[in-house]
């Protein structure tokens, strides 16, 4: 319980030399009383000074303030928070009490007319020191369960008694359960390279499992992978200045992107037009040109508008499109597969394609697809689909070729039957003729004259400025069920008008912090045997099938949406393929270690996660520097160093600059950094395992045998990896991006990466992706060497998707309103939901909008406490009344702990409820498609997304039942 209390005792241990009053005084917090002479306390004091240069009653205040300006040390440091900023902060430091941060200018400018990136932040990292290593929320001490999980009963603990039972649970399941019912989740290696590696580095020698995060999230793009075949390579923001029209969709960049979102505004302001995307009037729209309010998740079916206008009209770039799509590419109408060198000749290859020749008039190859091999094979990066680097300059360049586009064709097969061709771009002039605007009209609910405009002014656009013309994706678009195809016609509108590969211009995504450029030397820390010697499983999938969740989707809407059996079904078929992995292979999952994740917070499904699955767990382990929810229902929570107190190396894919984490502190209180957390945890199931008797064993998935009675030296390096600096160098020195700094350096200033994924790095120019394929004319890493926007898997065909289209949200919940969870201004998920400050901004807790007519037909009145339900479950939260809400919906910025509102006195703190409480796990099949070349599972690149917006509740005024 002794961290549930108030803590009126912060910072006692590194103030122990420190009178109060001379803290308050070092940390310029001092109250009125404090800054007037002793025992002047009168309103006589504050009378008006006539000379302020003359001695004044109080002037003891200027005192006060000079000392906050001095101070013995200042550190260079970030936020490793799951935000993607990755901005720079200097903390100052006064008898080894942190004072202050701010934010420097440090960043180097790209030169030109380019804004800066400097100085970054926001009001939520200006509070990370009094909220997170100061505040009452903070972890000090290790911690073991007393009471039921989910109470919040802890006694607090030794290191060594926790990390005894610790060990002990770990190598009890091994034994007896096996090695892959241990399992650790920590998301994003980019936000702390050395934390991620410190979990998984662990795991990885134990042979534990591996939890994906980015496709859980919601924050992968599923399209990206299936059509540029990269999880994703967005510009970098200042990109964003070049562009002379920007349309934005499902992203709230004033809410989310802040120390980005002066790079869109300013982009207006040098001429760009904004389109924003949105159901609701928000602070993002005030910035834009134009607002689109169309239905939720309707989306998709604006774009095919759009691109049917683009094709009607041939606004398009044909030249663009014949050499960097697969749009010419041709394909069998009888199977609606792609017509295939195996097809035309013996022992021909199933991995080259065709285009049909105008000049010739025949049928010729295509260079650069998945079966013309590169002069020089290169290793694929750890979780891409292939490195298409090998490949000389000019690979897709059609020299001689000029394909058609329109048209239909006879080829005689190699048995000799005739088929019938034609290219992907007449199939897709099919689609798009049935998705007229006045079509598009009905389903989004926005005029065939804004679409048909939008369409015209976008192309034209693109036309005069050479394809600088840019489409932003946020997590609104990537949180629906049919996400995929929300993406796909996005990119499809991109790579009609030749925009993709060029700066100002293309499609590009900032929704988690994914990108680790230094990926190379992560992935030798984190996976010395190499990832695929690494139990990996995807997250949505693990859950849906350990908490038994519902298929959740009836008859009536399997039809709706072209499926001809239930979700478990294809899933497990994809699993009995060999498409997507399970772990564990047999049984239930029995250790969990979670870290810088708040892993059940954010859990969608997460009332049927601890009904069905939570119970299952023999051991949850929390990492935290706070209490959060996954803390709340863990057996041991152990205090993680806090962002100031340790070394580590953050990187972004909002800009190009590594930046680093700092000790301006040694790590406060009981906490430890995660690297000597593992490494102590290491020694200790060492120990535990001799003791049992139990030292090593088979590990018959990889044909390993694992020794525990090493493992110390294991995770060490023989004593080279000992504390996080050694291992941050060591992956500064092992990554190409990096290779030849020094940690000094990025602390020094900020470093821009050498080397980047799908584009050069130059000087003074934004880097935005696939540069090398449109400029150098390298093939994309997908099966045809190009942007794909045809897959002929057999389930994209079954389900009518093999090209981009419009699928309608799911109607599977018999409820009235749609229930939307956008991210919220004042937290980073969960992070910063318990600060005072920002819940100051708030209301000091939990609410959700409705517009004033929902609100008045329930009997709701502002403020009112209300009941939020569905057949999956419920919450219980205030009400704000909201004239921007559309109606028919009802929104809560996500978030919240499910204990949070036991702090504003909610009458059902017993029960306590989540943003995610009425939100099921829901999968789409087409998710877990693999065997399809780069569109395969990997980690955090192709696997099922977690998606929450396809859900549909009632609200009633709560009566306290």
């Amino acid at each position: 319980m002794r961290v549930l209390q108030k803590d009126y005792e912060r910072r006692h241990i590194i103030m122990s030399n420190l009178s109060r009053r001379d803290f308050l005084k070092a940390a310029g917090v001092a109250s009125l009383a404090l800054a007037l002479p002793e025992g002047v306390l009168s309103l006589e004091a504050l009378a008006a000074v006539e000379d302020p240069m003359k001695p004044y009653p109080y002037k003891g205040w200027e005192d006060l303030y000079r000392g906050i300006w001095k101070w013995d040390k200042v550190a260079a440091a970030t936020h490793s928070s799951n935000c993607t900023g990755a901005c720079r902060w200097r903390v100052y430091v006064k008898d080894g009490v942190i004072l202050r941060e701010e934010q420097p200018r440090e960043f180097p400018s790209l030169g030109g007319d380019i804004p800066d990136f400097a100085p970054r932040g926001c009001q939520k990292g200006a509070c990370y020191n009094t909220t997170y290593t100061y505040g009452p929320e903070r972890v000090k001490y290790p911690l073991i369960r007393v009471g039921e999980r989910g109470e919040g009963k802890f006694r607090q603990a030794t290191w060594d008694e926790a990390l005894e039972l610790i060990a002990g649970k770990i190598v009890d399941n091994i034994k007896e359960n096996g090695s892959d019912t241990v399992g650790l989740f920590t998301p994003v290696p980019a936000i702390s390279n050395v934390r991620f590696c410190s979990f998984h580095r662990f795991g990885h020698l134990i042979g534990a499992t591996a939890y994906t995060f980015y496709d859980w999230y919601g924050d992968l793009p599923p399209g990206s992978t299936a059509t540029y075949g990269v999880m994703t390579d967005p510009c970098e923001t200042a990109d964003w200045f070049n562009s002379r029209y920007i349309i934005i969709q499902g992203a709230r960049l004033t809410d989310t992107r802040i120390p980005d979102a002066h790079f869109y505004t300013e982009a207006r302001y040098n001429g760009a037009k904004i389109v924003i995307f949105s159901p609701d009037y928000n602070p993002t729209v005030t910035h834009a040109d134009q607002w689109v309010p169309l239905k939720p998740g309707t989306d998709a079916a604006f774009n095919m508008g759009m691109a049917n206008v683009i094709v009607g009209r041939k606004l398009y770039d044909a030249p663009y499109i014949k050499e960097q799509t697969d749009l010419p590419f041709l394909v069998r109408v009888d199977d609606k597969k792609f017509l295939r060198e195996s097809d035309l000749v013996k022992d021909g290859s199933k991995e080259r394609f065709y285009s049909w020749d105008i000049k010739s008039n025949k049928p010729v190859l295509m260079r650069g697809t998945w079966g013309d091999k590169p002069p020089k094979e290169l290793p694929t990066p750890p979780f891409a689909g292939r490195n298409t680097m090998g490949y000389e300059p000019g690979t897709i360049a059609l020299n001689d070729i000029d394909p058609a586009l329109e048209g239909q064709f006879e080829v005689t097969l190699q048995d000799g039957k005739k088929v019938k061709v034609e290219p992907v771009f007449e199939s897709l002039k099919r689609t798009l003729a049935d998705f007229t605007p006045a079509k598009a009209s009905k389903i989004t609910g926005i005029k065939a004259s804004v679409i048909e405009g939008l369409a015209t002014e976008y192309a034209e656009t693109a036309r005069k400025t050479g394809g600088k013309v840019l489409i932003i994706n946020g997590v609104g678009a990537n949180h629906w069920f049919h996400v995929l195809e929300n993406n796909r016609t996005q990119m499809l509108l991109a790579g009609l008008v030749g925009s993709v590969g060029k700066n100002g211009g293309g499609w590009t995504h900032y929704v988690g912090q994914w990108k680790p450029v230094n990926i190379a030397g992560i992935a030798q820390v984190a996976f010395p045997m190499g990832p695929a010697k690494q139990r990996f499983v995807n997250t949505t999938m693990w859950l849906y099938k350990h908490s038994n969740m519902k298929d959740l989707i009836d008859t009536e809407e399997q039809k709706r949406h072209g499926y001809k059996k239930g979700i478990k079904e294809y899933m497990e078929e994809s699993i009995s393929k060999g498409w997507m992995p399970m772990s564990p292979a047999k049984g239930d999952p029995k250790v969990l270690i979670v870290g810088l994740a708040n892993f059940l917070g954010q859990a969608k499904g997460q009332d049927t996660i601890l009904r069905n699955m939570w119970h299952k767990l023999d051991l949850v382990v929390d990492i935290n520097i706070r209490i959060d929810t996954t803390a709340f229902y863990s057996d041991v929570v152990l205090p993680a160093a806090g962002h100031y107190e340790k070394h580590d190396i953050v990187s972004t894919e909002e800009h190009t600059f590594f930046q680093c984490l700092t000790p301006a502190v040694e790590p406060l209180y009981g906490s430890k950094t995660e690297w000597e957390i593992f490494r102590l945890l290491s020694e200790k199931v060492q120990s535990v395992a001799e003791k049992k008797g139990f030292t090593s064993f088979n590990d018959a998935k990889f044909g390993l045998q694992r020794d525990l009675s090493t493992l110390y030296s294991q995770f060490t390096n023989d004593g080279k990896f000992v504390n996080q600096k050694d291992v941050a160098q060591f992956i500064l020195d092992n990554a190409p991006m990096t290779k030849g700094y020094k940690f000094e350096d990025i602390e020094a200033k900020p470093q821009r990466t050498k080397v980047n994924w799908t584009s050069p790095m130059e000087d003074g120019v934004p880097y935005t992706g696939y540069k090398f394929m449109v400029n150098q004319k390298k093939p994309y890493p997908t099966l045809t060497g190009r942007q794909q926007f045809y897959i002929d898997h057999e389930w994209f065909i079954d389900f009518g998707e093999e090209l981009p289209i419009f699928k309608p949200v799911l109607q599977a919940d018999k409820y009235p309103l749609k229930w939307d969870t956008p991210h919220n201004r004042w937290f980073i998920h969960s992070t910063w939901s318990d600060s005072t400050q920002m819940l100051r901004l708030m209301r000091g807790g939990s609410y959700f909008l409705l517009s004033p007519e929902d609100a008045e037909a329930r009997g709701i009145k502002d403020n009112d406490w209300a009941e939020v339900f569905n057949d999956h479950g419920r919450l219980v939260s205030r009400v704000k009344i909201y004239p921007s809400a559309p109606n028919g919906s009802a929104i809560i910025y996500f978030g919240y702990e499910r204990f949070i509102n036991a702090k504003q006195g909610s009458p059902d703190i017993k029960k306590g409820s989540s943003f995610n409480s009425p939100v099921p796990i829901r999968i789409n099949p087409l998710h877990m498609v693999g065997g399809y070349y780069h569109i395969q599972f990997k980690p955090n690149y192709w696997g099922p997304t977690g998606v929450n917006r396809d859900v549909r509740v009632e609200v009633k005024k709560f009566m306290g039942k």
